[in-house]
Formats: C-alpha cells, sequence, structure tokens
C-alpha cells in the first residue's frame, strides 16, 4: 500500500493558532506498581514546580474473554492519578496501562516536547514498564478565523479535495453538520487518522461555521520501553501531523494564520 507522500513542514509559528487540544499518550503493559501512591509521588516530586495539584484517577478497562461457553466480557477497574497545572490546563495522566501528557495551552513544539521528555525519563526510571506498545499524538485544531457564515465559504481556504459534499451544489446549501473520517498510511509504522469537517455553532444572528481539524497520529510496536526510543518516536509523529495539518489548507489560510492577512 502507497504511504503518505507529503512535503516537509514549514516551521513558523502561527500568529493565530487554532489549536484547541494536544495530547500525547505512550501505551506499555499493564504496570500495577502505578497504583501504589508512594511511587506516583516519587514521580510527582520532580514535576510539582509545573503541576501542582494531585488527584486519583479512575477509569474502567474492558477485558475480552473467550472459552467452551463462548466470549464474554469482563469490567476491570483501574486505578491511576493525576497532575494538574493551577489554571488546568496541564494534566499529566499515570494509569496502569499508559501515561500521558495533555495541553489546552500549547505555544509551541520545544516547550510541549521539553515536559514530555522530562515526564517520560521520569516514568521509566520510577515505575520501570518494561514495553512500549504504542505511541500517540494528536492535535485538534478548530479554525475560527476567518469566521464563516456558511460551510461553502470555507472554499478558497481549505483545500477542496478534502470539502467533498460542502461544495456539492445540492448538498452544500443543506448541510446542518459534516464530518469526514480518514485513515492514512504515514510510512514506517505510523498512521494518522484524521477526522474534518464544520459543525453550525452559536445563535442565529451571528452563527458561524468554524472548521475542525483532528489528526490522531501513531506508531504501534512492540519494543523494550526506553526514554530516548520514545522521544524519537515522537518526533517523527509530529513532522508527520505538522505536514498533514499544512496540506489540509490552502496558501491562502496558511499566510492568514501566519498573520500575513
Amino acid at each position: 500500500m502507497p504511504r503518505l507522500q507529503l512535503q516537509a513542514p514549514r516551521p513558523e509559528p502561527l500568529q493565530h493558532s487554532p489549536l484547541e487540544l494536544v495530547v500525547c499518550q505512550v501505551r506499555h503493559e499493564r504496570n500495577l506498581v502505578v497504583a501504589d501512591a508512594k511511587r506516583a509521588l516519587a514521580v510527582h516530586a520532580h514535576l510539582a514546580e509545573k503541576y501542582p495539584t494531585v488527584e486519583e484517577a479512575s477509569g474502567v478497562a474492558i477485558n475480552i474473554l473467550g472459552g467452551p461457553a463462548g466470549v464474554s466480557t469482563a469490567a476491570d477497574q483501574q486505578r491511576g492519578w493525576n497532575f494538574r497545572s493551577t489554571d488546568r490546563n496541564w494534566t499529566v495522566v499515570l494509569m496502569p496501562e499508559f501515561v500521558s501528557l495533555e495541553t489546552r495551552a500549547y505555544t509551541d513544539w520545544d516547550d510541549f516536547s521539553e515536559r514530555l521528555s522530562e515526564l517520560v525519563g521520569l516514568v521509566e526510571r520510577e515505575l520501570q514498564p518494561s514495553l512500549e506498545q504504542r505511541l500517540g499524538l494528536r492535535f485538534i485544531d478548530r479554525i475560527t478565523d476567518p469566521k464563516m457564515s456558511t460551510p461553502s465559504e470555507w472554499g478558497g481556504w481549505i483545500d477542496e479535495r478534502l470539502l467533498g459534499p460542502i461544495l456539492h451544489d445540492a448538498f452544500g446549501p443543506a448541510i446542518k453538520s459534516i464530518q469526514q473520517v480518514v485513515q492514512l498510511d504515514g510510512g514506517d509504522g505510523m498512521e494518522v487518522v484524521l477526522r474534518h469537517g464544520c459543525l453550525l455553532e452559536g445563535p442565529a444572528a451571528g452563527q458561524a461555521w468554524p472548521y475542525l481539524l483532528d489528526y490522531d497520529c501513531s506508531l504501534s510496536r512492540a519494543r523494550a520501553f526506553s526514554a530516548g526510543a520514545v522521544r524519537q518516536g515522537v518526533e517523527g509523529l509530529h513532522e508527520l501531523a505538522l505536514s498533514a495539518f499544512q496540506a489540509a489548507l490552502t496558501p491562502r489560510l496558511y499566510e492568514h494564520l501566519l498573520g500575513g492577512g
């Protein structure tokens, strides 16, 4: 299967960045020591200045079981921890099967990458997972500037090959909401799931149609857990996500987001 062919990303920071959420998750084998408060607090001790709030977290994992009587499911309660910044814009999540970093206050990749490297290094040292299973890096962009009063106005701003029904003479004017999901081979074991579209929001007098671009990039592999290998893998996912984001925009929109119009 042909892999995704994209141009190398442009590195300039966007003056009008549409980013709403960035999440990186590192999945590993089940590691029950995460539930041990002493071990979790050993990680937090080095992160307390950035994420002073500690909260216990819980989740449910659904296990599928097969046997002579057929297939059944069993719920498994999981316990972990959240570390949050004072403004709650940054969250570290430690769970038995993954560690993640998420933010709604993204400034630049260098800052996010540095925070992630620190976190993964501490997890490797204090919690000692054995196996890296999957890396995931997700960027959710919600473009509200320029403001569009109909979906079809995104023509000339979003690459028209993505807009599809929005530009259809019959379908376009009747659209109440639209979202498409595209699964792409990113090459070298990477994958991109792109969700994109727009949804009417706001009161009738000031309604707007923001455009959503949600890039969920992942790399699945089974290898010894190493903070250095995780960093290298995430760097590749970041470059892929940035290239895919820029490929969805027309030069006109990209220049606008840079601050040129």
